[in-house]
């Protein structure tokens, strides 16, 4: 039976979020802990439209919908570990 992930990663794949590092992004499911492979879905989107602000937001992710800027491999981990302890609590 299969079930739909708990954690939504959607990935910015626009011109400027793919260059600043957002290529790399593509591997996080191989980075991912064993406790939260079962329950990450990562997909790439279109430019979310952070491009036209002079602030250095990329590369951006979307985690459930809730904005990451500067995304790392490490910095989307961090962020998926803490949902996912506050869920337990």
């Amino acid at each position: 039976m299969l079930t739909t992930p708990k954690y939504k990663v959607q990935l910015c794949c626009g011109t400027m979020c793919y260059i600043m590092g957002g290529a790399e992004l593509h591997l996080l499911i191989e980075a991912l802990p064993d406790q939260l492979k079962d329950k990450v879905s990562i997909e790439g989107i279109p430019c979310i439209g952070k491009c036209d602000t002079n602030e250095k937001l990329h590369p951006c992710v979307l985690i459930n919908g809730e904005e990451l800027n500067n995304a790392s491999t490490q910095k989307i981990i961090k962020q998926l570990l803490t949902l996912d302890n506050n869920d337990v609590l």
